[in-house]
């Protein structure tokens, strides 16, 4: 029999000691990536998704709440191998060790290409790419929208580009993650801000927090720096895909260097290869403007002239003509056309306001000689049995009763036999 515990030595509850080895675990795997095979995957009606991630050794239950699911872009199946971002704890309730994971990789390589690929076929299936649905930029952009890193080169260089080539251009920039777990939604949200922007404010009135402060712009560039193929992931999620493509401002993609192609490129009205080129892409170059306004002056200058000079021979042709030195006959002859005018068109108005009534008049008529009281009128009556009308001796017998109508009413009758 064990020995009872020393009355100086603490015991714990069960949650007590549950939640300290949750502290420690915490501690000590509050960052990791996990590969295994699933098992187990159920999709509770929450939302929140549930596994069991193995391999040959062990396995590990693990759990996903239902707003980090979106940003999975494959549909896990049984037997795949994974591999799970997340923090390892202690489920208190059953003493279970679990992970809470905040990601989900296929493992192996290729998967990350496949699920691209996928995706976009996906969306060009869709029609997020087709050429028609893209938006044209508009020449003069006053304010230009700004989503990427507030910290990262990509900024400074579009910053940089858009006060040497058009300094009148004011820049909105709304600072987000570009990488990480949080990255895609923070992306979305901002092209989403950008657009709920009312014209003439600087933000909505009935909005709690202020996400995006200034004026709503003509157009948005959104995109990040360099970096490795998952340092723009961000970039190939769906929700930033979905973003840009319902957005009603034009947006410029300007993601990574020349070499990388993003779902956010293929969508977006324009894709710019680098942030630098971005600033070049959406506004002009002042010197090719200032060139350009020098050529439009010259050449109103020199069609303002040439109007001027055929304006002065129109001028003088009227002062040389006969007509200028004799405006009373020239009057005379255009009140005696419009005289002529005038009583041509009353004696057409007169002509076709008579055929209308001698028209009429032969309509009258007919609609009279097809009126079926008109006989009634005369004297005549108009017999029916059973409330159908009788047009023949045969059609009768004798005894039926039958309904004699007149002008002004009718009376039942009977009919008697021929030699009555």
């Amino acid at each position: 029999m064990p020995p009872d515990s020393p009355s100086d030595d603490p015991v714990l509850s069960v949650t007590e000691l549950t939640r300290g080895l949750s502290g420690l675990v915490e501690e000590h795997y509050n960052d990791v990536w996990v590969e295994g095979e699933l098992s187990d995957f159920t999709r509770a009606a929450s939302g929140h998704c549930y596994f069991t991630l193995k391999d040959e050794d062990a396995q590990i239950r693990c759990v996903m709440w239902k707003h980090l699911t979106q940003y999975v872009y494959f549909e896990p199946e049984e037997g795949m191998q994974v591999r799970i971002n997340g923090h390892a704890s202690v489920y208190e309730r059953r003493g279970d060790l679990q992970i809470q994971a905040q990601a989900m990789r296929q493992a192996g390589k290729g998967a990350q290409q496949k699920a691209f690929e996928e995706l976009k076929q996906k969306l060009r299936e869709e029609g997020l790419f087709d050429a028609e649905r893209k938006q044209p930029l508009p020449a003069f952009p006053e304010t230009i929208g700004v989503v990427t890193s507030g910290q990262g080169a990509a900024i400074h260089d579009i910053r940089t580009g858009l006060v040497r080539r058009f300094p009148p251009a004011q820049v909105v920039l709304c600072p987000v993650k570009v990488q990480g777990l949080d990255a895609p939604q923070a992306i979305a949200d901002a092209i989403a801000a950008f657009n709920d922007l009312p014209p003439d404010d600087a933000q909505r009135p009935d909005q709690k927090e202020e996400v995006v402060a200034g004026p709503r712009p003509d157009l948005l560039i959104v995109g990040r720096g360099g970096g490795s193929t998952e340092d723009l992931w961000a970039f190939n999620e769906e929700v930033v895909a979905r973003a840009i493509s319902a957005s009603a401002l034009p947006v410029v993609s300007a993601v990574g260097h020349e070499s990388d192609v993003t779902i956010a490129d293929l969508v977006a009205d324009e894709r710019a290869a680098t942030p630098s080129t971005a600033a070049e892409i959406v506004v002009p170059d002042r010197r090719d403007v200032a060139e350009r306004v020098r050529a439009l002056h010259d050449r109103l200058r020199t069609q303002v002239a040439r109007r001027l000079q055929e304006a002065r021979q129109h001028v003088d042709a009227l002062l040389n003509s006969r007509a200028f030195h004799a405006p009373a006959r020239r009057l005379e002859q255009h009140q005696q056309h419009l005289d002529t005018l005038v009583d041509r068109l009353t004696r057409s108005g007169d002509r076709l306001l008579e055929q209308a009534h001698t028209r009429l008049d032969r309509l009258r008529d007919r609609l009279q000689a097809m009126d079926p009281e008109q006989p009634l009128r005369r004297g005549y009556v108009h017999l029916t049995r059973d409330g159908t009308p009788v047009q023949s001796v045969d059609a009768v017998d004798d005894g039926d009763r039958v309904r004699l109508h007149f002008q002004d009413g009718h009376r039942d009758a009977e009919v008697l036999p021929e030699d009555e």
